[in-house]
């Protein structure tokens, strides 16, 4: 395995964690299966997002993103797919304005982040006028969260950018407001003091890197560490037991260990 480690660094007191593996991906050893035939369902794919181009490492990130928004309520912004994700997540999406883009095929840090552009959706089969807005959706559980990755995954690289905030509707409108306004918004406007944004991007094609963005008002420090440290024990297990998952059910049964949390468990 190769260590997660953020980068850190505050910009207008907004404090921002990188990781950018390059092609030195988390995970090492791979589960033969991810190759062989899977049942109709199920599968790797179908609970975790998992198949034999974006490995085990997308159930780490899964894991990741949810810890790290723990004990807020979370809203997803899967860009460009907003009417496959409306599909996958069975519900109607808030449409705003404004979503966050990274370059998926810059190779650091400082060039890949590029803020909050206008939306940039495909035209929805029941709405072809709300194309170039933005879906957001709630997410309650991690099982949510892979279904908006379903929304997006095959494509060159994809992106889903997670808003955690306090409970509660008041704090969702401003939320909303903040993601339609006339101008860009920047960070420290969608950040409240407990607010936590997290901005996964995975690259499927050559050329195109996997990364997390972290964001808060509070320094999260110490939590992305120890989150990351735990992340790196977990794969280190995973690995050294890959030898006795035979079949899918085993695969499966193994996934949650490694991300650290429970598809159906909020």
């Amino acid at each position: 395995m190769h260590p997660i480690r953020f980068e850190a660094s505050t910009t207008d007191g907004v404090h921002l964690f990188h990781y950018l593996p390059g092609d030195d991906l988390a995970v090492t050893r791979h589960w033969p299966g991810l190759w062989q035939e899977w049942p109709e369902e199920g599968t790797p794919y179908t609970e975790w997002a998992v198949n034999n181009n974006n490995m085990e490492e997308v159930a780490v990130y899964v894991g990741l993103v949810w810890q790290l928004t723990a004990g807020l309520d979370r809203y997803a912004i899967p860009t460009y797919y907003c009417d496959d994700a409306e599909r996958f997540l069975e519900q109607k999406p808030m449409l705003v304005s404004w979503e966050y883009e990274v370059d998926a095929e810059a190779p650091t840090v400082t060039t890949r982040d590029k803020g909050f552009v206008l939306g940039t959706a495909k035209p929805l089969r029941a709405e072809p006028d709300n194309a170039g807005r933005a879906g957001l959706f709630r997410l309650s559980t991690p099982r949510d969260l892979v279904s908006a990755l379903h929304a997006v995954i095959f494509d060159a690289s994809s992106e889903i950018t997670v808003f955690a905030v306090a409970p509660g509707p008041e704090r969702l409108q401003r939320l909303v407001s903040a993601l339609c306004g006339p101008t860009p918004p920047t960070l420290a406007d969608v950040l409240e003091e407990e607010a936590v944004f997290v901005d996964l991007t995975i690259g499927s094609d050559f050329g195109y890197y996997d990364s997390i963005t972290v964001a808060s008002r509070a320094d999260l420090r110490h939590r992305v560490d120890d989150l990351a440290a735990d992340s790196a024990r977990r794969i280190s297990a995973y690995e050294l037991r890959l030898d006795d998952l035979a079949t899918v059910p085993d695969f499966l049964r193994a996934m949650p260990e490694l991300a650290g949390v429970v598809l159906d468990v909020p």
